[in-house]
């Protein structure tokens, strides 16, 4: 999943920006549920941008799915403790080289229109129209797809024509088969996202090019909610399915999200403490909400946890836009010819890559979006989030990273290197400094003349992203001289500062030097979700680096020149690992370190870590960092008092003993 570090902005398969996740998240600080549920209250927040689409099989916009979650249940979903489950299949099993996969599909579930009346039942055909729909109108979700399911790409590249030919077969009505292209152990977590959800042929057929448009109408509904109320700039209300299959977890009858235009974002709090919102974001920006906050809920105010996003600070490898795309006249980069030849040298620099690395003062700058209380909060040092994946010992993914980065590089990763969320491992000035004066070196020998010029590009309506790239600024050039580096801050409308980022069709479009837009949450459970965004030619997030997928020319040479052919190969390697999945996250991280150590990308944050108050009962709901479930509000409970950190503590302890009686039982994490 793509994502948007902008508030209220949302693209391809982007989640919310910065202020909207802000508001959104503080729901979710802790997740999963505890017993027995109690009568719940009616579920009222906001919602920030319009959706656009109800098509779950061709686009994965969150400001989509956050709803369509809850109005269709796909094969699998998570628990309450983040373990895999049964929904609309009632088991599952694979072979033993995990390229056939078989669900047995749930009997007596029916289809309902938005009126809960009975249009047909669920069938195991379903999951066959609904990627063969997929593949014929070119699905955005097609990287999920293609590489996985036998010949689906070839089918979509035209190759082939018969259908039949695709890994995907409905052996009887009740039994749903799929053939991979090639070994893929966590094919099933892959089912928890919605370019695996089913759909109905005859109501398909039926709807022709009025299906899924936004409307109540245009979808039918086997999930736990049916769409009641769509207003645009207003209201979505949804009600639960009366007819649902696994009712007895909804607890919440009734879903109210408000639109939001993050105008008044004190609103926010404002609404919650006049008990009309079930949750809200406690800014530290405006002292005097803060201060209110602090003073009426002291003992309530918790921090939201991170969620599976991450974000990068990366350079642009192959620079070929200087203006915007949308309007050249704005966005423009202030360099001479000179000087934006001397960046492209620094750039495919190591020394000078390093240096960026370990001297970004990474807190200082999210002090400028969280607040200086919160700066540590929402920092992350791994690309792959944490409890994506663990090995049978329950090792999570990012540890292996981390003995990765030792025993690559023990002079800059010690002994005890730690990369949890929340704290700094890197900053180092002695190091920074060391590794500028090697690229200063070796850069002057090139011919290139100083100082360095860096540009970011800028969304000037975004107060927050503004001081964060001004504490870039600030940062970078105190650390090592403005007669060493110079930032360049471009400012920009957001039209101009999208199209140059995360917006951009093409790496030549990517109109900065060094952007905070990349990023990317999981949609399945395995590191590959992640790490196949950078590999050459076929990565779905090179073009936000500059690099175009091709494997030759300029944009060929720099991939080869920072190492990402030889981190390709690796992550490659990693892949086709698939009967030892220790050593599957063991070879994966490998890739990562080199990713890391290399600064072909740096790490600096995730969503979350803000505070907030709320009467959504903690461990109340289903978790997962990877596919949409966490956007299912089914089992969440919300109270009708406001939560205590007492009684967060005290859910928290019962819901840590029933997971490990549940992990005895089952084994399953």
């Amino acid at each position: 999943m793509r994502l948007s570090p902008r508030p209220s902005r949302a693209t391809g398969s982007l989640i919310l920006g910065v202020a909207a996740i802000a508001a959104v998240f503080c729901l979710f600080g802790s997740l999963s549920c505890a017993k027995p549920a109690p009568k719940s209250q009616d579920f009222t927040y906001v919602y920030t941008t319009d959706p656009v689409t109800f098509n779950y099989l061709t686009d994965s916009r969150q400001v989509n799915s956050m709803h369509l979650a809850n109005f269709i249940d796909g094969l699998i979903e998570h628990d309450r403790f983040a373990a895999l489950q049964p929904s609309m299949a009632t088991s599952w099993k694979t072979n033993d080289d995990f390229t056939v996969w078989t669900f047995k599909i749930r009997k007596g579930v029916k289809w309902v229109t938005s009126e809960g009346e009975e249009y047909a039942d669920v069938k195991a055909q379903d999951w066959v129209t609904a990627l063969k729909y997929a593949l014929d109108n070119k699905s955005r979700l097609v990287y999920l797809i293609d590489g996985f399911i036998k010949n689906a790409g070839s089918y979509y590249s035209g190759e082939i024509s018969d259908f039949s030919q695709v890994g995907v077969k409905a052996l009887d009505d009740y039994t749903l088969e799929y053939t991979m292209e090639q070994p893929i152990p966590y094919f099933d977590t892959m089912t928890t996202y919605q370019c695996y959800y089913p759909v109905n042929a005859e109501f398909l057929a039926a709807k022709g090019a009025e299906f899924a448009k936004v409307d109540k109408d245009a979808i039918l509904y086997n999930g736990a909610y049916l769409l009641a109320n769509y207003t645009a700039k207003s209201v979505i209300e949804y009600d639960a399915n009366p007819s649902y299959w696994d009712r007895d977890k909804v607890t919440i009858k009734h879903v109210k999200r408000v639109y939001f235009d993050s105008k008044d974002p004190d609103s926010l709090f404002n609404n919650f403490d006049n008990g009309t919102y079930v949750s809200a974001p406690v800014y530290t920006d405006n002292e005097a909400i803060f201060a209110r906050a602090q003073e009426k809920y002291k003992d309530a105010l918790f921090r939201s946890r991170l969620d599976g996003t991450s974000f990068l600070y990366a350079f642009n490898y192959d620079r070929e836009s200087f203006a915007s795309p949308i309007d050249p006249s704005k966005g423009k980069s202030p360099k001479s010819a000179k000087a934006r030849s001397d960046t492209k040298l620094a750039i495919m620099n190591r020394n000078f890559r390093k240096a960026f690395f370990f001297g970004m003062n990474r807190p200082a700058i999210l002090a400028q979006r969280n607040g200086e209380v919160n700066k540590f909060a929402a920092l992350r040092n791994s690309y792959t989030c944490p409890d994506l994946s663990a090995d049978s010992n329950g090792k999570d993914y990012v540890k292996y990273v981390e003995d990765a980065l030792k025993a690559r590089n023990p002079k800059d990763f010690g002994a005890d290197l730690l990369i949890d969320d929340g704290q700094d491992p890197y900053y180092s000035e002695e190091k920074a400094k060391a590794y500028m004066a090697a690229a200063k070196a070796e850069l002057s020998a090139a011919g290139a003349t100083f100082p360095i010029q860096i540009d970011i590009a800028t969304n000037v309506t975004y107060t927050k992203g503004f001081k964060m790239d001004q504490s870039l600024k600030e940062g970078v050039e105190s650390l090592f001289g403005t007669d060493t580096v110079r930032v360049n801050v471009v400012e920009m409308d957001s039209d101009n500062a999208d199209a140059s980022t995360y917006m951009v069709e093409t790496g030549a479009q990517s109109n900065f030097d060094i952007s905070n837009s990349t990023g990317w949450g999981p949609d399945y459970g395995d590191p590959y979700t992640f790490l196949q965004t950078l590999v050459p030619v076929e990565g779905a997030m090179l073009m936000y680096i500059g690099l175009d997928p091709s494997a030759e020319g300029s944009d060929g040479q720099s991939a080869k020149a920072i190492g990402l052919e030889e981190y390709g190969r690796l992550v490659k390697e990693a892949n086709a690992e698939y009967k030892d999945h220790a050593k599957r996250l063991a070879l994966f991280a490998k890739a990562e370190a080199l990713m890391l150590d290399e600064a072909i990308g740096i790490p600096y944050m995730s969503f979350g870590g803000n505070f907030a108050v709320t009467r959504v009962q903690p461990y109340s709901e289903i978790r997962s960092v990877y596919g949409n479930d966490e956007e299912k509000l089914k089992g969440r409970v919300v109270t009708d008092h406001v939560i205590t950190l007492a009684e967060r503590d005290k859910l928290k302890a019962q819901w840590e003993k029933d997971k490990a009686e549940a992990f005895k039982k089952t084994g399953k994490r």
